[in-house]
Order: C-alpha cells, then structure tokens, then sequence
C-alpha cells in the first residue's frame, strides 16, 4: 500500500490540484465564450443573408442580357438656375450693390447712364431726382437645403475615395499580374484581401465595388481579365459551368437568373460584394438558385 504525502511534499500535491483544478476553470470559460461568439456570428450570418436574400428578390433584373453595370452612376445636377447655391451667391450679390449703391455720393450718378440700364428714365434734372421705373426682386426659399444624414454621407465619402484612387486598376493588374498560377489557396487571400471595400454601383476599383467588379479585379491579379458584367463573365469562354460537388474554393458562385455572383470559399460561404450601404465580406450563399462556374486560364 502506497504511503500517502506528508509535510511539504502533500502540500506541494494540494497546489498542484489546485493550480490544475484552476486551469480546467479557465479553459472552461475560454471554450464557454468561444461558443457563445459562434453562436453569434451564426446569427449575424443567418440576418445578413436574409437581408441579401430579401434585397435581390425585391430587385429582380428585368432584362439580364442588358445588365452591364460599367460605368458608375452619375450624380443628376439641376439646372443652374434651380441650384441652392446659385440662389445665394445671387442673392449675395444683389445685397452687396444695394448696399454698395447706399454708400455712394449723389454725384456718382449719371441720370443719362443711368437711364440706358432700363432701371430709370432719366427725366430728373440730377442724380438726386432719378425716377425708379423697374423693381427686380429675388425670392429665395428659407430652410430648403435640409440635413444630410449619416448613410448619404458615407455614400458621398464613398464615391470621393473612389473617383480620387489613382492606383492599379484591373486592367493594369492584368497586365502585370501579381499571381502566375491561378490556385485556391492564392485566389482565396486575394478575395479576403478586399473585405470591407464598400460597394459601389459600377465599380471595379480597390476603393469601390460592385458584384461583377470585384471578381473582374480578384481575377485580374492572376492575369485574367474579365469583363465588367455577370452576364459577359457567365458568357465568356474562359468561364466554364461545373457540378456543385466539384466546386472547391475559388470558383465563381452565378445566381441563375444572373443577378448576382461571388467567389465560392467552401462550406456553403462565398466572398462578394452584396448590394449598396453593404461591403465587400465573407457570408453564407443567401440562396439555391445559383450555379458553380470555374475559371480556366
């Protein structure tokens, strides 16, 4: 029968449980918070794709074939009349001359001179007696120039960033690719590279994006340029439809009625750029009506 510790060697035994029984405590709550992020990260998934999901159901494509967002989408000016700053430099304008006129000595005035700008007659026997014929009056509409809120301020900050880049564009990486081989791996820390890139309708920038842009510009780091539109990408010959069981991470995901694309991650995720006010991100495919498609250089 085994002696049981005595002195300072049971005591050493005592801590020792006690320093493992307290080891097990903080690994316990360390695995306890590391399901509970989890289980919160699910549930941000699940809200994001039913947010995507509920968005491209509300914004069909009415003509697919005519889908090809190059360009981004102009801001529409008013005419100048109409412009809120128009009307205050104009009215500023006007107050300063009265207000400069007041100022002047009688004398400036030449009732002949006067009389050719239409605004006298000129029957006064001198500056001090010129006859007023024409009034013109400015109406300016007090309180018309509102609040901008937050969301249209990022969306004016976002299209700044983007008409100011004056770096790489996709179709200079393309012809200085920084990738020779075209692998799942390199493709996928490409995709993850962009993350957070704010979407932009027409976009194909590092500082702008829309679905059929970011692939275009992921892709264009391995050399191959495709063209700015799911619809041509789903087309275009180097783009070749595959078995979803034989889908692996870097194929291009192609909703069906050609609406939406993405660059497949594995394990039903996909990288893309979803819809404006959203970002480029990592998220669940939001829906079944798609198809796998693999880039072949």
């Amino acid at each position: 029968m085994a002696d049981k510790p005595s002195g300072r060697r049971r005591a050493d035994v005592e801590i020792n449980v006690l320093e493992s029984f307290e080891l097990r405590s903080r690994r316990s709550v360390r695995e306890s918070q590391a399901r509970k992020q989890t289980r919160k990260d699910l549930r941000a998934q699940k809200k994001a794709a039913k947010l995507d999901r509920k968005y491209f159901a509300q914004n069909p494509p009415t003509n697919p074939m005519a889908t090809v967002d190059t360009f981004v989408a102009g801001v529409v000016k008013p005419p100048l009349r109409k412009r809120e700053s128009f009307k205050t430099s104009l009215v500023l304008t006007f107050t300063a001359g009265v207000i400069a006129t007041v100022a002047l000595p009688a004398y400036a005035y030449s009732p002949a001179v006067t009389a050719l700008s239409g605004f006298t007659d000129g029957t006064g026997s001198d500056a001090q007696t010129i006859n007023l014929i024409r009034e013109t009056a400015i109406n300016y509409e007090r309180g018309s120039l509102g609040m901008m809120n937050a969301a249209d301020l990022e969306r004016m900050n976002n299209r700044n960033n983007y008409l100011s880049y004056k770096g790489l564009t996709a179709v200079e990486l393309a012809m200085s690719p920084n990738y020779v081989d075209l692998n799942s791996d390199d493709i996928m820390k490409v995709a993850a590279k962009y993350v957070g890139v704010p979407y932009i309708l027409g976009g194909e920038l590092p500082t702008g994006l829309d679905c059929s842009g970011y692939t275009r510009l992921v892709f264009a780091e391995f050399g191959i340029l495709l063209p700015h539109s799911v619809v041509a990408q789903s087309y275009d010959p180097r783009v070749r439809r595959i078995p979803r069981s034989e889908a692996r991470p870097g194929d291009l995901v192609i909703m069906k009625n050609l609406s939406h694309e993405g660059i497949y991650a594995g394990s039903g995720m996909f990288y893309h750029a979803p819809r404006p006010g959203d970002r480029v991100k990592l998220a669940p495919i939001f829906t079944d009506n798609y198809y796998i498609a693999r880039i072949i250089n």
